[in-house]
């Protein structure tokens, strides 16, 4: 196993550590980690499910990769890879921090088979800060040696609470040190100096009592003082250094025109942090679903007025309660999801949406449905698709699954997906009390603008900085290569009438799914509902 030190860049800016520094000393690594089990974290990346799937090829090997970042702040990393390739000889990850680069790393850690599998590979990596971080994998096999970086936002998010009992161990532990330490210094005073065979005497045996007395008064000082020291160390953790989510307001105007979405980030940690980063040509993707029943979604991209506030107009959505997330990407390869409520008055009369309007945008997507067929797996696109659902086993929490969907015309011919953003499709799912939340592709959940960032950094072709505080990135993301954009379309099928998305849900519920393709020209949104249970339930 290595040390992964990245600093916790976003939402505010950290001191950045140009050198490797990844093993640090006993004490603070000590600290560290009992400061990562005392104290909560909230995490907001990806609402409740923080593991990052990623599916595509690391040169000629097709690969499944599962990262699992730690739950607190130092923590360990589980890393999963499958192959889908025979000859493999050796699989190795190796840990980048995003302002480090290659030069800054450790040596990468070989992964290991695991056992009573052919082609399953496991790795553990420490990360002892949080923030954006990369795990290069690298192959090396028959076919030659294939690498490929995969993005992973490291952030705690939950409290691990020392056991009663282990606590009134330790303390017992502790006084028993303290006994012995004073019964050392006890002896020693007394008759360190002496003969074997010889009693102390009167005079002697009070010196070692003055001096028991008074270690104990300098041990008692000293705890308390540590005791203050940490008390203080432990705040500062606790207020300043734990991740937490930015905080946005939303509000629907409606005067004179179509209803406008604003959304403004006035957490003053936004006004440090690095400028956004467009990811597959937007700067924000915004959904949005009306609460409770989830019948309305929207698919948005808002345009950015000035550096904190963006807008959109809303599409025909009927009035009600909406819980709106909105996924952006730093330049830091962060990646984050902002959530708040809105709520979108009854739009007036004559004054719909139109495409001309400035802030209207050609993706925007959006689909109105009161319940979905989950019995049959078949959702209606439109007058002549039908897009079916393939899940040949049961939803189980944690468990890898392969969200399959595939368009047939009304004669049950197959249907061309056509680009959408530059994939062949996007899915948004939520459970049903929004605890979870998630936008995947079909390359897996990263976005492409963090995957772009962590190659590049790693190959040293863009600068390990970005501009903290500023309006516009320092990197400007090239074109994609062709390589990236077979990935992001998920041609890992040859059936063009198809998408899939990796995935596990993290915990058992009632989920809705809203699948986005395009066809013809027009974006459509299929609509599930799953239930997800664990084993002893199924």
């Amino acid at each position: 196993m290595r040390f992964l030190g990245a600093p916790a860049s976003l939402p505010a800016r950290r001191s950045q550590q140009k050198h490797a520094g990844m093993h640090a000393g006993a004490p603070r690594l000590l600290l560290l980690c009992l400061l990562g089990l005392l104290f909560p974290c909230a995490a907001r990346a990806h609402v409740g499910s923080p593991n990052v799937f990623f599916e595509g090829k690391a040169g000629p090997y097709p690969v499944h990769v599962v990262i699992q970042p730690p739950e607190v702040i130092p923590g360990l990393a589980e890393i999963s890879v499958r192959l889908e390739a025979d000859g493999v000889e050796r699989v190795t990850a190796l840990p980048i921090k995003w302002n480090a680069g290659r030069k800054g790393a450790p040596p990468p850690d070989v992964a290991r088979r695991v056992r009573g599998e052919t082609n399953l590979y496991n790795a553990q990596l420490w990360f002892m800060e949080g923030g954006a971080q990369t795990v290069e994998l690298e192959i090396t096999g028959a076919s030659g040696i294939g690498r490929v970086t995969v993005p992973v936002d490291a952030v705690a998010k939950r409290v691990l609470g020392m056991p009663a009992m282990l606590g009134g161990i330790l303390l017992v532990l502790g006084l028993l040190l303290v006994a012995l330490l004073l019964s050392v210094i006890g002896a020693a005073v007394r008759a360190s100096v002496l003969e074997p065979g010889v009693a102390p005497a009167s005079q002697r045996r009070w010196w070692a009592r003055f001096a028991t007395i008074g270690c104990a008064l300098l041990l008692a000082l000293l705890l308390w003082g540590g005791k203050r020291w940490w008390d203080a160390d432990a705040s500062d953790y606790r207020n300043n250094r734990l991740y937490k989510p930015m905080a946005a307001v939303a509000q629907v105007r409606a005067e004179n025109g179509p209803r406008v979405l604003r959304l403004e980030i006035n957490d003053q940690r936004f006004a440090r942090s690095s400028p956004l980063v467009p990811d597959h040509g937007k700067l924000m993707h915004l959904f949005l679903m009306r609460e409770p029943k989830l019948d309305a979604f929207a698919h948005l991209h808002p345009l950015k007025r000035d550096r904190k506030t963006f807008e959109t107009v809303l599409p025909d959505l009927p009035a009600g309660s909406y819980r709106l997330y909105a996924d952006i990407t730093y330049e830091t390869g962060f990646s984050d999801t902002l959530t708040t409520s809105v709520e979108v008055p009854e739009p007036l009369a004559d004054r719909d949406t139109k495409p001309g309007s400035p802030l209207f945008d050609s993706d925007d997507s959006w689909r109105i449905a009161s319940t979905s067929d989950g019995s049959s797996r078949q959702c209606r696109l439109a007058e002549n698709y039908i897009m079916t659902w393939s899940c040949p086993e049961p939803a189980v929490p944690n468990r890898p699954v392969r969200l399959l969907f595939t368009v047939r015309d009304a004669r049950d011919q197959p249907v061309m997906l056509e680009p959408f953003l530059g994939m062949r499709g996007h899915l948004a799912l939520r459970r049903e009390d929004g605890s979870v939340f998630t936008h995947l592709h079909p390359g897996g959940s990263a976005s492409m603008a963090a995957m772009q960032l962590s190659m590049l950094r790693s190959e040293g072709k863009v600068k390990l900085d970005a501009a903290f505080g500023k309006d516009d990135p320092y990197c400007q993301l090239p074109p994609m290569t062709p390589g990236e954009q077979e990935w992001l379309r998920g041609n890992a099928s040859t059936d063009t009438s198809s998408v899939a998305f990796p995935y596990a849900f993290p915990k058992p519920g009632s989920y809705r799914l809203w699948v986005q393709v395009k066809i013809s020209g027009e974006i459509l949104t299929g609509v599930y509902d799953l239930d997800v249970r664990s084993l002893k339930q199924s």
